[in-house]
């Protein structure tokens, strides 16, 4: 995935390596990678991925939604990097897992190591007479901003072994934070169901919630 800007991108299928370049402003959802991915000179973008390992360099204001087997590698000049669990599915998913050989019972995501030094030849991110500084590490999203990602249903006849779940556990902070969220929305729906409006009026609010979740959405 090459210099894509402003997007949306699927890539679900098994793979053996996958090579994330030069993106911003994107969400990049990847399927099963059974060696490694590797995410380099990107902005702005979430990446949701499940791999054996993955390796980040020189990326800035980037979330990772990690089910990772090895501990992330972050390598190079990075900047305000977060990493998550895991947080989607879909109808094949297990069965790309097996296919490439990961194990969704190990999930390193919080384990982020951070290797080397910032390049003191590099002049945009390592100013003369600025002593070598240790690569930046990646610190873990708060489990208030942790939502579900989902996955259009594009899989005609779905086999009835398909994956129905997220199939990495989620730790309590964050599995707490989707009950809560999920509670919440629950209610919110509720009330607009039987709020004592009129049809175009709740058209006009149901236009009105759709804005301000595109707004909050990019």
């Amino acid at each position: 995935v090459i210099n894509c800007h402003d997007s949306v991108i699927y890539v679900l299928a098994p793979l053996r390596y996958a090579t994330i370049y030069g993106c911003s402003d994107a969400t990049i959802v990847l399927g099963a990678v059974g060696k490694a991915v590797r995410v380099e000179h990107c902005e702005r973008v979430h990446v949701i991925l499940a791999s054996k390992r993955v390796c980040i360099v020189n990326c800035r204001e980037c979330i990772f939604f990690l089910g990772v087997n090895q501990r992330p590698l972050i390598v190079g000049d990075n900047h305000k990097l977060q990493v998550a669990p895991y947080n989607t599915f879909y109808s094949q998913l297990e069965e790309h897992m097996t296919e490439v050989g990961i194990d969704a019972t190990i999930n390193r995501w919080h384990e982020p190591l951070a290797l080397g030094v910032i390049d003191p030849h590099d002049s945009l991110s390592h100013p003369a007479g600025v002593a070598d500084a240790q690569t930046e590490s990646a610190a873990c999203l708060d489990p208030d901003q942790f939502t579900n990602f989902l996955i259009p249903n594009w899989f005609e006849g779905e086999p009835t072994k398909s994956t129905r779940n997220n199939p990495f556990p989620l730790p309590d902070p964050y599995f707490t934070s989707q009950q809560r969220n999920q509670k919440n929305l629950g209610e919110i729906q509720q009330i607009l169901r039987e709020a004592p409006l009129e049809e175009n009026r709740k058209r006009e609010l149901s236009c009105a919630l759709h804005v301000y979740f595109k707004d909050w959405l990019y």
